[in-house]
């Protein structure tokens, strides 16, 4: 089997065909974590979860860190759904994002922690988007989560600041942007990598592999995400196919084979 570490299938991008797009992984043997963003996706996350009889994550992204209502509430929403299902398997997505600064920094960053601390309380793993914001990132992680699993999202940074993301016990998931030919520095960060630290993800409907640019992502596109990673390590698609199953199984359900 593979498994798909972070996916959005739950988004409107697969309204019109979600049930073909879901029987495609299937027919492939790719299992999938469903991850929310906030709290109506995150609700949708759980939702699919059980449709499927797969596994989600829920949380509230940097972007979404700016609302209406006291984060302390929402993130008491955010909690109901992990006492709901066992099928709540991780926190995420969250972390800082810079680039874009949809949220103020100062909430994405109470935003962040209240994340870290959620996770730390169930005993879940933390998923961590981060971009243009990895000096700040390292910092909260080390002050608030070193008891946890925590896994860097669509990683995209490269050796000096993967080697700071492992030093804090952390995985590094990788996906479609690893496939296109300028990101080469992507590939020689991937050669540094502990095998049994590298998750493979989607991050479906976006960041599609570098065959499919142009057209949505989903989970079965994730072959082309091994076959890279094969032909970068000397390994055969199958050897990565089994080594990152059995990573994030270790990661996302303390090593029970549960999916």
């Amino acid at each position: 089997m593979v498994f798909d570490t972070h996916a959005h299938v739950s988004a409107r991008q697969f309204d019109k065909d979600r049930r073909q797009a879901l029987e495609r992984a299937t027919d492939l043997g790719i299992a999938f974590l469903e991850v929310g963003f906030n709290e109506d996706s995150s609700r949708k996350s759980l939702a699919l979860a059980r449709q499927t009889g797969g596994f989600c994550a829920v949380g509230i992204h940097p972007h979404d860190a700016l609302a209406d209502e006291p984060l302390e509430t929402r993130w008491q929403y955010i909690e109901s759904l992990v006492l709901e299902s066992p099928r709540v398997k991780a926190i995420g997505e969250i972390g800082l994002d810079y680039f874009r600064n949809l949220s103020p920094k100062n909430a994405q960053i109470e935003a962040f922690i209240m994340g870290l601390d959620l996770a730390r309380r169930h005993k879940l793993p933390a998923i961590i988007h981060q971009r243009d914001a990895s000096r700040d990132v390292i910092t909260v992680i080390d002050k608030h989560s070193r008891d946890i699993p925590i896994v860097f999202h669509c990683f995209s940074e490269g050796i000096d600041c993967a080697r700071k993301c492992l030093d804090l016990g952390g995985y590094i998931g990788l996906g479609g942007p690893l496939t296109y030919p300028r990101n080469g520095y992507l590939r020689d960060m991937l050669k540094f990598v502990p095998p049994d630290r590298l998750l493979v993800e989607t991050d479906c409907p976006w960041l599609p592999p570098q065959s499919k640019r142009g057209r949505r992502n989903e989970p079965a596109y994730i072959i082309e995400v091994i076959e890279t990673i094969a032909e970068v390590l000397g390994q055969t698609p199958s050897e990565i196919s089994k080594l990152t199953f059995d990573n994030a199984v270790r990661v996302f359900a303390n090593g029970e084979q549960e999916w």
